[in-house]
């Protein structure tokens, strides 16, 4: 990605909001409609041949959202490939709460499957059904108390590590604190060096590569460009270490309190579990899902923190008065009310870029009609940067969740780990892995950002800092904290 793919986080919006907003009612109900509507609006700017290519790859976090103003779905070219853009809650919601119904998955995982292969975060329609149904119990309360354990124990391992004022990579210290807790968390005792960094390096790869995965033609992929053969030895090498675990375990045959023994634990009505094949691709969807994106976010997390003084006050007034200088357990959650506020606004302002759908037949998606076999994409981002929805859109503010204030904002417009039939599996696991190592890090901790440094969103799937070097300063917990 170039840097001309990179955005200033303080850049201002300046885009008028539409006038008219309909929203659904709290239930999700709607006024009765006609079941057509009208055709979806063709955004502007296309260049001949290419389409909406170049504007896409050169700066997304700037041509995704300006297309909200064109209207609730809008058409886009990837060269002569017609693809429709959700940009309203209420046509998000048409489309993801129906979900495997009127769904499948779509362009965007399937240029997912040559890493992932066919796991929970690819399939669509019955297979996903019974996936989730399978998989359910590996994120029951019991196991994710157990996780909870790895999480704080590698979060107490990195803290340790660091020294009073030194000057840390915040990004990829906190890049390779998600991976030393995936790694733990999902095979706790047979996970080696060799085996991490397989799984590093090809996530990073994957990430990395997905929007223009997406936007360029399939063929592209075949092309033996020397990013292209990076990328086939990284998936190479990380499924033969996956694999090499799951021999493992299932050799041992023991519950080892981890995820992949969890994994082997399920059974269906039938009494069958997973097959190697699909073992192999649960832990690759958990190892895309929990290495890059946690990493990147707990970045953000202590970017957020560490530059506004305000916000890093209430965090640390609030860890000693639950916590009182002890160690943060699975139960203490509940009671970091601001912390999972402050994560809930990071998951807002640097979210995920964009996912997509592709319909089973002709939909209605808000006012727009999409017909059948359509490509559909839907972008956290662009929702979440609407002023329509979020005021000052690019303005860090965790009081926007606050009960009295999080009621105002419509279903669909908030959506960092998706919804309905094909929402995260994995949310619960997400929240508790940033809200602990956060609790953990900043109970110890003060980290400020380096004066001068120039931060900037870089888009690939994710939203990641392009750097992010911050000092660390040793905190003692006040010993008679006040109220937040």
């Amino acid at each position: 990605m170039s840097r001309a793919s990179e955005r200033p986080i303080s850049a201002p919006k300046t885009a008028a909001p539409p006038a008219e907003c309909p929203h659904q009612t709290d239930d999700g109900a709607e006024a009765a409609r006609p079941r057509t509507g009208r055709p979806a609006v063709d955004a502007p700017g296309a260049w001949p041949v290419l389409g909406h290519v170049v504007p896409v790859l050169r700066k997304p976090l700037e041509f995704l959202p300006a297309l909200a103003r064109y209207g609730d779905v809008v058409k886009v070219r990837f060269g002569g490939f017609p693809v429709y853009v959700i940009a309203d809650p209420d046509a998000v919601r048409d489309v993801l709460v129906p979900g495997d119904l009127d769904y499948k998955r779509g362009l965007c995982f399937e240029r997912l499957k040559p890493g992932l292969g066919e796991g929970i975060a690819t399939a669509s329609g019955d297979e996903h059904r019974r996936l989730r149904r399978l998989l359910q119990p590996v994120f029951s309360r019991e196991r994710l108390v157990e996780y909870s354990s790895i999480m704080r124990t590698a979060a107490e391992e990195a803290a340790d590590s660091w020294r009073d004022g030194e000057v840390l990579a915040a990004d990829e210290a906190m890049n390779d604190l998600a991976l030393t807790a995936l790694t733990r968390s999902l095979f706790k005792f047979t996970a080696t060096a060799e085996t991490a960094e397989a799984i590093k390096h090809g996530m990073r790869l994957l990430t990395h590569s997905l929007l223009k995965r997406i936007v360029l033609p399939p063929a592209w992929e075949k092309v033996p460009t020397p990013g292209n053969l990076r990328f086939t030895r990284a998936m190479n090498r990380m499924n033969r270490s996956i694999d090499e675990v799951v021999t493992a375990y299932r050799e041992a045959g023991e519950d080892r309190g981890d995820v992949l023994s969890a994994l082997l634990a399920v059974r269906d009505d039938d009494g069958n579990g997973l097959s190697d094949q699909e073992l192999h691709a649960q832990v690759m969807t958990l190892a895309l899902t929990g290495v890059e994106a946690p990493g990147a976010t707990l970045g953000w997390v202590l970017y957020e923190i560490g530059r506004d003084p305000e916000v890093a006050a209430r965090v640390h007034a609030e860890l000693d008065a639950v916590l009182g200088g002890r160690a943060p357990q699975y139960d203490d959650l509940p009671a970091l009310e601001y912390l999972g506020r402050v994560v809930d606004e990071v998951l807002r302002l640097h979210t995920p870029l964009l996912f997509s759908r592709r319909t089973l037949t002709e939909v209605r998606a808000g006012q727009s009609t999409i017909p059948a076999d359509a490509e559909l994409i839907y972008s956290p981002y662009l929702l979440h940067h609407d002023a329509r929805w979020f005021p000052e859109p690019d303005r860090f503010d965790p009081d926007r969740w606050l009960p009295e204030n999080a009621q105002r904002i419509p279903k669909g417009a908030y959506i960092p780990f998706a919804a309905g039939a094909y929402q995260c599996i994995g949310k619960v696991f997400a929240q508790l892995e940033l809200i602990l190592i956060t609790a953990v890090i900043c109970s110890r901790w003060e980290l400020k950002v380096v004066p001068g440094t120039a931060v900037r969103e870089v888009a690939s799937a994710l939203i990641r800092p392009n750097r992010l070097p911050m000092t660390v300063h040793r905190r003692q917990p006040a010993e008679h904290p006040a109220a937040v």
